[in-house]
């Protein structure tokens, strides 16, 4: 059995550990047959069945958004889609790529506000800004950062992930609602490929580098140094740092373990970590004690992997199509993609 070691520095968040460091491991199994035990943390809120539908038609979801009862995705096929919660309908879909001002060119994360869903456009260096019936309301670039694979909705502006350090800007960046940086944070020195002297990049695109904690703080994490961070609106302080144990053996052709993910429940720390291309979970209480740890697992209907793209609220958001030709058939009706709402126990 490998480890890997996170380091959990003082914050106001760990009021468990204020005044000392603490030290969480995460155990690296590498026996196939143990599985996370979903259930006895997490339950079932929604499962959502989206109807099979000519007209509207889903890819790989990547990313989500919920208001009130409808949840926005966007998938690999680029396309924006409203999702009634209660039925199952695709409301609406977007999909505009080229490069007029209303067109996207690889759109990966999508966020939002109590006016507005919010597209961020890796590629196009921009930010689209719709409303919640899908009409284009305008958009604003992102020029001063080189590469922007994450966004978080702050009251006053957005917090982005810079994969690349720019012209003074850091890892992550404080802008106001127009893109315009307010403060940068996190200076990180670049990983150099020695052949070419380009920066390696190992960004994982997805929203969960941005949770929101119960009393409005944010927690920041940047997967290029397997460190994450407190936004308490002022000031960026050092939550915890994640390092590989010191006697850890990479396997051949396999990449080292690595975090994806973190997310944030209750005052729970729930850890999504990579080992030879398998996904896995720690979870920790308040304390930060290990509560239980594992691969991922089917759901219990067996229509969707337990592996959540992102966390909105108290709500973790596992979206999955049905198989590889939307029309899987339920007993009723033919489905293309299940939705599972789950929340911690």
């Amino acid at each position: 059995m490998k480890r890997i070691i996170v380091c959990v520095l003082a914050s106001a968040l760990l009021t468990a550990c204020a005044d000392k460091k603490s030290n969480v491991v995460i155990n690296v199994q590498e026996q196939p047959d143990k599985t996370f035990p979903i259930y006895d943390y997490f339950q079932v809120d929604k499962t959502v069945y989206v109807n099979a539908d000519d007209e509207h038609l889903l890819s790989d979801i990547n990313s989500a958004y919920m208001n009130g009862n409808y949840i926005y995705t966007l998938d690999s096929n680029h396309k924006l889609s409203k999702i009634d919660l209660n039925t199952g309908d695709i409301i609406g879909q977007y999909c505009q790529i080229g490069r007029g001002p209303q067109d996207f060119i690889f759109p990966i994360g999508l966020t939002g506000d109590d006016r507005n869903l919010y597209l961020l456009d890796f590629m196009g260096k921009a930010v689209h800004k719709f409303s919640f019936d899908l009409k284009h309301q305008g958009k604003f670039t992102l020029e001063n950062m080189n590469a922007t694979s994450s966004m978080f909705k702050t009251k006053d502006g957005f917090l982005f992930f810079n994969s690349f350090d720019s012209e003074g800007v850091g890892k992550i960046a404080l802008t106001d609602n127009n893109g315009q940086i307010k403060q940068s944070f996190v200076n990180q020195k670049e990983e150099l490929q020695p052949e070419t002297d380009a920066p390696v990049m190992k960004t994982i695109f997805t929203d969960q580098l941005f949770v929101q904690t119960p009393d409005g703080k944010v927690l920041c994490f940047n997967p290029d140094g397997n460190e994450a961070y407190l936004y308490d609106g002022t000031d960026m302080e050092p939550l915890l740092r994640i390092f590989m144990d010191m006697n850890y053996e990479k396997k051949p052709q396999t990449p080292d373990p690595f975090v994806k993910q973190l997310y944030y429940l209750n005052g729970n720390l729930m850890v999504n970590y990579s080992y030879n291309m398998d996904t896995y979970f720690s979870y920790y209480d308040k304390n930060f004690k290990l509560k239980a740890s594992g691969k991922y697992a089917l759901t219990d209907d067996s229509q969707a992997p337990f592996q959540p793209l992102c966390q909105i609220g108290d709500k973790l958001i596992t979206a999955a199509p049905t198989d590889d030709t939307p029309g899987a058939v339920l007993p009723d009706r033919s489905i293309q993609a299940v939705i599972i709402l789950h929340s911690a126990k």
